[in-house]
């Protein structure tokens, strides 16, 4: 079962994506008329295998050490994303073209501090 944080973000996620394919919580009011409902079950896994690296899933398996990522996101200007994967997971979802067998990791992203730095140097 999600979490009611993963399901709904989830639900965020599939509408982002698949916006003909619209889905609602089973909690909620569907937004449109040919929304249907979120499965409410997923398989978690432990860990995933990308490019011979193995990278865990820091809820399951209780420590962050190997699931810190670094990700680059191609375009006219590379984008490096780092942040921590927290669960890994496949649903089965009913979209409009039919069932759909789906992954996703859920992340926390960390963000670059804006406030003012000091250095240890600082103090000498």
């Amino acid at each position: 079962m999600f979490s009611s944080e993963t399901y709904w973000l989830l639900a965020r996620a599939l509408n982002a994506r698949f916006p003909l394919s619209p889905v609602h919580c089973q909690h909620e009011r569907p937004a449109s008329p040919h929304s249907v409902p979120l499965n409410l079950k997923g398989i978690f896994y432990d860990y995933v295998v990308i490019d011979g690296k193995r990278f865990h899933a820091s809820r399951a398996v209780g420590t962050q050490r190997s699931s810190l990522v670094h990700v680059r996101i191609p375009g006219q200007v590379t984008v490096h994303a780092y942040g921590e994967v927290l669960e890994i997971f496949q649903v089965d979802q009913h979209l409009r073209d039919g069932k759909r067998v789906l992954w996703f990791a859920r992340m926390r992203w960390f963000k670059p501090y804006q406030g003012n730095q000091r250095t240890i140097w600082d103090d000498l």
